[in-house]
């Protein structure tokens, strides 16, 4: 209030000091001056402190402290909550719902979901949702919202009726004209399955992006002098800081996307590349990207490599089957069931997972390409018996999603592959299956009929190269899941 900052040295309580600071002429040199007298907040935090421990009349100290949660200074209301926490929870749980102020209806929500039962959760929703956001501060909305956020972590997902009726009221807030409340609303929406939060933020990706403000690299340059070379450059190519944040947010985005979507996502990802950043500024690039990929579907995987929105999969050298192989059928396959309780190796299941070609084809885990269905979870949804199936006779039953088209055209030509998108009126087809990147684009209007072929894109005979060793260590890791610590990996 003075424009002076006041400093604590030392620890809580009666053993720290108070130390007044003022800035002085243009090169800000700070001046320490003697020790002030106690200023009442500071007694009363040296009160509350007294409390951050279990208190001997547990009534009395909720007394004392509930009321503080109303107060109008947030170090205040942040130090009484703490002191809360600290009293048993039966005490106070009850007392903590029905209050008016938000500050105290943020506090209380915060200190039950960080020491109550899951149980709670619905009360706790409840009492967010007496908070109506068009009369709240923008600061007192980013507290809601950030309250939503630790209960949801700390109690796990709502229900769907309840996730829906709170998407339907967050929704219509963004995008607002702050930056920082956009980018709460936008991480909330995301986890809540909003089906309109990824058209809005690609909306405001394709914005023109902005340059660190000067206020912004002074904050950079004062943490630490000796950076100032490398904040100099950030400066002068600099990523939208905005964007940045909403490209890590849509990474776990599993709605709502389109095509065009993609391409306005990777857009971005793809000039941020072109931007100076930290010594790790590129590697978080790189993680971002990977969590995004691996959130998609199958189906939009293929799209975007076939797009050339992002690098292709290409497997490394393939190791060599050991073999000797044989012809392997389906009840081969299902007979060798017994073999697969224990005595497995992880390691040689995915060097057999490569060495019989699925890989390329294939995404398992972080590895694997896009052509073909992603295995990692296949053993959630498949037996045995379905899956020795798909391996020995993979055109006996072909899933709608992953089927091969013939495309007719009116020219009296054929084409034949994946149909991965459709979009400017043509269609694209991936037409080898081993190879994301070979495409054929087809107009509609030169269409003159489409239908499924009766053949699956994933060759026979594939695993024909393997020994029973390595059948029975594929099988071991594909029904694993991807997990060395799978029983059936015991000795």
């Amino acid at each position: 209030a003075d424009g002076a900052m006041y400093f604590t040295i030392g620890g809580r309580g009666t053993q720290s000091e108070l130390f007044r600071v003022t800035y002085t002429g243009k090169d800000s040199t700070a001046k320490v001056e003697e020790k002030t007298t106690e200023t009442p907040e500071r007694k009363l935090l040296k009160q509350i402190e007294e409390y951050h421990q279990p208190a001997a009349d547990a009534k009395k100290a909720v007394e004392f402290l509930l009321p503080l949660l109303h107060h109008d200074d947030r170090f205040v209301r942040y130090s009484a909550r703490v002191a809360l926490e600290q009293q048993p929870v039966k005490v106070w749980q009850e007392k903590i719902l029905g209050v008016d102020d938000v500050n105290a209806i943020v506090g209380g929500v915060i200190a039950l979901a960080r020491q109550g039962d899951k149980s709670e959760q619905w009360n706790l929703l409840r009492e967010l949702g007496r908070a109506t956001p068009t009369a709240l501060s923008e600061r007192e909305l980013i507290d809601v919202l950030r309250a939503y956020q630790l209960v949801f972590i700390r109690m796990g997902p709502p229900d769907e009726k309840t996730a829906e009726a709170l998407v339907k009221k967050l929704d219509p807030l963004f995008p607002s004209k702050s930056d920082n409340l956009n980018r709460e609303l936008a991480q909330l929406l995301v986890y809540l399955k909003s089906p309109t939060i990824v058209a809005k933020v690609c909306d405001e990706l394709k914005k023109p992006s902005k340059p660190l403000t000067a206020q912004e690299t002074a904050e950079l340059l004062a943490r630490n002098r000796g950076y100032g070379g490398t904040v100099a450059s950030i400066q002068k190519n600099s990523a939208d800081q905005q964007k940045l944040s909403y490209l890590f947010i849509l990474r776990n985005a599993t709605v709502g996307w389109t095509f065009e979507r993609w391409k306005t996502y990777y857009g971005f990802l793809a000039e941020a590349r072109t931007k100076a950043g930290g010594n790790s500024f590129q590697k978080f690039l790189t993680n971002i990207e990977a969590d995004a990929f691996a959130n998609v579907s199958d189906t939009d995987r293929l799209a975007i490599e076939a797009a050339g929105l992002r690098p292709a999969y290409k497997a490394k050298e393939l190791p060599k089957p050991i073999g000797p192989g044989r012809a392997w059928t389906t009840a081969d396959l299902v007979a060798l069931e017994p073999k697969l309780k224990s005595g497995r190796d992880f390691k040689s299941g995915e060097r057999a997972f490569a060495a019989s070609r699925c890989v390329v084809c294939h995404r398992f885990g972080t590895d694997g390409g896009a052509t073909g269905p992603d295995l990692t979870q296949a053993a959630g949804r498949f037996a045995l018996k379905d899956m020795a199936e798909a391996i020995a006779e993979p055109s006996k039953v072909i899933s709608d999603q992953y089927r091969a088209s013939v495309v007719n055209l009116a020219s009296g030509k054929a084409v034949s592959g994946r149909i991965v998108s459709e979009f400017g009126g043509k269609l694209v087809i991936v037409t080898d299956p081993e190879d994301s990147t070979k495409v054929v684009e087809v107009a509609m209007a030169d269409i003159d009929a489409v239908k499924p072929s009766p053949v699956s894109l994933m060759p026979e005979k594939l695993v024909d190269v393997l020994s029973e060793p390595e059948m029975l260590d594929l099988l071991a890791y594909l029904m694993s899941r991807g997990d060395p610590k799978h029983p059936m990996f015991k000795k």
